[in-house]
């Protein structure tokens, strides 16, 4: 999911969007959603197959994910639709597996996942893009040696931050499932040291930091320095966190955990807390302060929330997955929570 101007911009595995009215509207892995009203607008293109991630840069839509087609034309794993019309842009970069995670600056289109190749130029897992061009840049060329699921650009421009499922990062196992890059150079940020000991499946950043979901031995999330350093104590769940979202002062995680595990100790598999605070698919977590907040929607369903971004106008926070009711109430896959 991508918000820009007023609008919500989502993919994944759907093939029908119900509008307000109750009736059910082709839209095929793409749609896009009025933020003030809730109403689903005309923009779509149909992809033929999972849309994974989505940057938006000016009046254009990045898409990327598992397709090798976009409304009538041929797209390798990567596209560009117009804003406002949704048809595909010339944009056609010839990538050779799925592309993960997508971010912009204000020049460059950065993409990370299970690639190798872009056209006939080797890039392991990451590549970067003129905006103004669209053409592959030469100069960037960091590798991952597993895949790139997550992609953030910190807040002055200078790195870029890479999460996934690699062991090492420029050849470099200090930088497992997480590290930083040079935005310009492509180089290790070693300024950046945050010795993560689980698979990243998503993260976002601020002027503050670095906010991090994670994979494995339930799942956590992670409240990170500008150096890697904690924030605050690493929070043990029960499952995987799958999103992640910041706003001012609230990091949100969302995921397939039922209990953050108080005191941050459990065990097994499938992981079970020594104690637990019950948090149905999605947590809030103070950045200043620490607790886990009173916060506390209900969400069914196994796998949860898959995504989630905050309205930088509204401030309100949207998450997308696989539930179908939200406290109770009947919300079919994308939830909109208002601002407090």
């Amino acid at each position: 999911m991508a918000i820009s101007n007023g609008t919500l911009f989502i993919g994944g595995t759907f093939t029908s969007v119900q509008d307000r009215s109750g009736v059910a509207r082709a839209r095929t892995r793409l749609a896009a959603i009025d933020v003030a009203t809730c109403d689903l607008t005309s923009w779509t293109a149909p992809a033929n197959g999972e849309v994974l991630s989505i940057a938006v840069a000016g009046s254009t839509v990045y898409v990327g994910g598992s397709f090798t087609s976009v409304g009538s034309a041929s797209r390798s794993y990567l596209a560009a639709l117009s804003a406002s019309t949704a048809q595909v842009q010339s944009f056609n970069p010839v990538v050779n597996k799925t592309v993960r995670a997508l971010v912009t600056s204000s020049t460059t289109l950065y993409a990370g996942g299970d690639f190798a190749k872009v056209g006939a130029a080797s890039r392991a897992k990451l590549a970067a893009f003129s905006l103004s061009t669209g053409a592959l840049s030469s100069g960037w060329q960091p590798k991952a040696n597993g895949k790139v699921n997550a992609l953030a650009l910190s807040a002055d421009g200078g790195r870029v931050y890479a999460g996934g499922l690699f062991t090492t990062l420029n050849g470099l196992g200090a930088y497992q499932y997480l590290g930083a890059v040079d935005s310009s150079t492509g180089k290790i940020d070693d300024g950046f040291a945050p010795h993560s000991v689980f698979g990243v499946l998503d993260l976002v950043t601020d002027a503050n930091g670095v906010y991090v979901g994670q994979a494995g031995s339930g799942g956590h999330l992670l409240l990170l320095n500008q150096d890697g350093t904690l924030k605050q104590p690493v929070y043990q769940l029960d499952g995987d966190v799958q999103a992640v979202a910041v706003d001012g002062d609230s990091v949100y995680g969302g995921g397939h955990f039922t209990n953050y595990c108080v005191g941050n100790t459990g065990s097994g598999a499938p992981f079970k807390c020594d104690q637990n605070l019950s948090r149905r698919k999605l947590i809030e977590v103070s950045v200043s302060g620490g607790q886990v907040t009173s916060w506390a929607p209900s969400l069914d369903s196994p796998f949860g929330v898959l995504a989630a971004v905050v309205d930088p106008s509204t401030h309100d926070l949207w998450v997308g997955g696989d539930f179908t009711h939200v406290s109770g109430q009947a919300v079919a896959h994308l939830a909109k929570f208002p601002a407090k």
